[in-house]
């Protein structure tokens, strides 16, 4: 793994803050990240930077050196960005776009304190409508979700980060025969009535869970064509469909939410940008932010 200016913020942040807690609150990320972060990072020096201790931690001899050289590169870093930040408040706001999802609500929230602009917000049924959008300068950068082994295919002039991975999970009426399990298979519900978004009848996550299930063995049936996620729950909780959601789904009464056995069905959370475009500079900054969000996530199968 090489280095980059955002391991260096975290180092920078640990040695200010003495704690990894405490520099995970400062750079709006979990304390599990942070401390995962650290590890890539000594991993990748070969050495620890941080002796840790009860009361916190405090750099090695070798970190020390390793600090100074990254607070150098952190604050060269802020005063180029400082000179770039022209670029983006010249124009009268940033436009988000962005398929429903943890990373895109976060942005949706946060960006416009982030760049110290006004932020416009739009959100799409798909990931393919939002790239649409970004390829024809219609949105300076979007969060989408896609399933890994049929994941979105690159565009020209868009560069794009994953932020994260999760397993799919199936929402069922509470009362069900499978709720009560804790994983389920996915050749157990081969005769389940699915509802699911027509939008992306030609490819996206549609086509993805379809060509899943059709290597497990079975063909799903998809008999409810709803793009509305309040209609689409209704229909779950009255025993009517079964649905396929984010780890992040927010639960209602009468909802039950089940992993699926082996996880068949990853979904990728991706940040997209235009490149080159209006954010130049920016990337890094939005890279962290969209991390932020997918840390803060949590998944509906913990709340059960």
């Amino acid at each position: 793994m090489e280095l980059e200016l955002r391991h260096l913020r975290i180092l920078v942040a640990i040695a200010d803050a003495g704690s990894l807690t405490r520099a995970a609150a400062t750079l709006l990320l979990s304390q599990p990240a942070v401390s995962t972060q650290l590890k890539r990072i000594e991993t990748a020096l070969g050495r620890p930077v941080f002796v840790r201790e009860a009361s916190g931690v405090r750099p090695t001899r070798f970190g020390d050196e390793v600090i100074a050289h990254a607070r150098s590169a952190v604050a060269s870093a802020d005063r180029i960005r400082e000179s770039q930040r022209s670029a983006a408040t010249e124009t009268s706001v940033v436009r988000l776009g962005g398929s429903p999802g943890p990373v895109f609500s976060h942005l949706a929230t946060q960006l416009a304190g982030l760049l110290d602009v006004p932020v416009v917000s739009q959100q799409f049924p798909s990931a393919a409508w939002a790239l649409d959008r970004l390829a024809s300068d219609q949105l300076d950068v979007a969060a989408i979700t896609d399933v890994t082994g049929y994941e979105t295919r690159p565009r020209a002039g868009i560069a794009h980060a994953v932020i994260g991975t999760e397993p799919a999970l199936v929402l069922l009426p509470v009362g069900h025969p499978l709720a009560g399990r804790d994983r389920v298979e996915l050749t157990a519900l081969a005769d389940e009535s699915w509802t699911m978004s027509p939008l992306e009848r030609e490819g996206g996550d549609r086509a993805a869970f379809t060509a899943i299930c059709l290597a497990a063995g079975f063909t799903p049936r998809i008999d409810h064509d709803i793009v509305d996620a309040g209609t689409a729950f209704d229909l779950v909780i009255q025993g009517a469909a079964i649905a396929l959601a984010q780890g992040g789904v927010r639960l209602r009464d009468g909802m039950a939410a089940k992993r699926l056995a082996g996880d068949p069905i990853q979904v990728r959370h991706v940040l997209a940008w235009r490149a080159p475009g209006r954010l130049v500079g920016w990337q890094e900054a939005l890279v962290t932010a969209a991390e932020a969000g997918f840390a803060g996530r949590r998944c509906a199968t913990d709340l059960e």
